[in-house]
């Protein structure tokens, strides 16, 4: 059974939306309407993506270049959403890396230390970032993943959408 969903006048911003299921994300926002904020490391990547989703739904897609792991950038994301949209209505904490290793000894503490900055503290931030300009009700959309060679894929180990609060 198809769902449609209208999000014509609503903004989405998508962490780690440049590539993968963060990438499929902002596809489906803008195909229902959304305007789309893609953030993500590569701000070349960003770039490419906001061309495509553009040309293809005829949505505005605003490229940004952010680390999530590093707070202070943060503020800078979501000002930018900001100024050219007015509003986030639904961001989307998708960013996170789950880097392939033969073993756990070949773990590296400086590989280590990035994982948890963007898979740990990259949401954290985040959840505070939402501003409300129209009073409406808005949902953010906290999505971890993890990454296996082989198998079947994992099951989800904490995905979940906060449901708006009775008016």
């Amino acid at each position: 059974m198809a769902v449609e969903l209208d999000l014509s006048g609503r903004v989405a911003l998508v962490t780690g939306g440049s590539r993968g299921l963060g990438r499929a994300m902002v596809d489906g926002f803008a195909r229902a309407g959304a305007d789309v904020v893609i953030a993500s490391r590569s701000l070349e990547s960003c770039e490419k993506a906001a061309a495509e989703v553009t040309a293809a739904t005829g949505r505005a897609a605003l490229p940004y270049g952010v680390h999530v792991g590093r707070w202070d950038w943060l503020d800078g994301l979501v000002g930018a959403a900001y100024d050219r949209f007015g509003r986030i209505d639904v961001p989307v904490n998708n960013a996170g890396m789950s880097p392939l290793h033969d073993s756990v000894d070949a773990v590296s503490e400086e590989l280590f230390d990035k994982v948890i900055a963007v898979n740990l503290k990259g949401p954290v931030p985040a959840r505070g970032a939402r501003r409300r300009t129209d009073g409406g009700v808005g949902r953010r959309v906290d999505h971890q993943h993890q990454q296996r060679r082989g198998g079947p894929p994992p099951a989800p180990t904490s995905s979940r959408m906060r449901q708006p609060r009775p008016a």
